[in-house]
């Protein structure tokens, strides 16, 4: 599928609710300006990396994942009458996929529709009952103001121009939207900041999209040039094609909301340009109906059986290291314990 052009860059002017028919193809990984999102480096790909910019703690990064051919974000785990079930929640628009692997497990995937939207729920299960290493995400429970600060994360579509090297330097090239970025066929996990706009004359926090037949209100961002001389610091980010599922969080790592589509998909999808904005699903507005799903209150570690078989794992490396060592005494005397050395 392809994207529609229904949506304009003015979008944001009309009077809100309104109602829009898309034909959506999934989002892939956010294309951020500046150096930061150069094809070139690796910078804004790991959580470390969202402490050491943001001063936040970048955990919840981890609890974006693969599904399909676009994204998801991972909630937690819970016991059932049936044994253990994670969930995770991702998008009705996006290919489904009846597996998901998650730090090399395969689960079983099933998905629902919440409240007759595009937001989905899947459950994943696992023949072990092993479950997903990961914290738990907490769903936020009130729409951001406008104005908010965010973070967006996904998988998908590196951009193709590399980072700039002067502050003063833009990297963006002329676009079919305007002045932006492409990207190639390579995927790619990535993140990056925004702020929520608001829409119509009376500067609402949402509006509603009618999105393959399903009605879902959503949040939004804007692509804006970065200022002179932030070139090498910017982390404004935009959604490409394929980022769909991946997440909207704020500083605490509360999930805001899911990628979903974008304005005026030049080419596709496969570009952005300044001036373009991302929708996403607006969380807050289905909490109620997902913790129905979910079970609400979810658990971030693996269940016992799994922490005991990580636990006899370790106990058994720890007696091989030591049969190792015991050789050391025959010579000079006892075998020297490691030294602590800071990273």
């Amino acid at each position: 599928m392809t994207f529609s052009n229904v949506i304009s860059n003015g979008m944001k002017n009309f009077l809100c609710p309104v109602f829009f028919f898309l034909a959506l193809c999934p989002l892939k990984a956010v294309v951020v300006a500046g150096a930061n999102g150069g094809s070139d480096n690796a910078n804004n790909t790991t959580s470390a990396q969202i402490q050491a910019s943001l001063g936040i703690n970048g955990a919840f990064y981890d609890n974006v994942i693969s599904y399909s051919d676009a994204g998801a974000v991972y909630l937690g785990w819970r016991d059932t009458v049936n044994g253990p079930v994670a969930y995770a929640l991702s998008e009705m628009h996006i290919t489904f996929a009846n597996t998901m692997v998650i730090s090399g497990v395969t689960y079983s995937v099933s998905r629902q529709s919440i409240s007759g939207s595009d937001l989905a729920v899947l459950s994943l299960t696992q023949t072990s009952g092993i479950m997903p290493p990961l914290p738990v995400v907490v769903l936020a429970s009130s729409t951001p103001s406008v104005g908010s600060s965010i973070i967006m994360a996904g998988f998908g579509r590196e951009r193709a121009q590399m980072a700039t090297t002067d502050a003063t330097v833009s990297d963006a090239v002329p676009v079919s939207g305007g002045t932006g970025y492409t990207t190639n066929a390579t995927l790619e996990k990535r993140w990056g900041t925004n702020n929520t706009i608001g829409f119509g004359v009376f500067n609402r926090p949402t509006t509603s999209l009618i999105i393959n037949g399903l009605t879902t209100t959503l949040t939004g961002s804007i692509f804006s040039t970065p200022s002179t001389g932030q070139w090498l610091t910017t982390n404004e980010a935009q959604a490409v094609s394929g980022d769909s599922g991946g997440g909207m969080f704020d500083s605490t790592g509360h999930l805001l909301g899911l990628m979903v589509t974008v304005s005026d998909p030049s080419a596709g999808g496969t570009e952005a340009f300044f001036g373009q904005e991302t929708y996403f699903t607006n969380v807050p507005t289905y909490k109620s109906a997902v913790d129905l799903v979910t079970g609400g209150a979810l658990v971030p570690e693996p269940p016992v059986s799994a922490l005991a078989l990580y636990s006899l794992i370790a106990m058994l490396v720890i007696r091989w290291t030591a049969r190792r060592a015991i050789p050391a005494r025959n010579g000079v005397g006892r075998a020297a314990s490691p030294k602590l050395k800071s990273n």
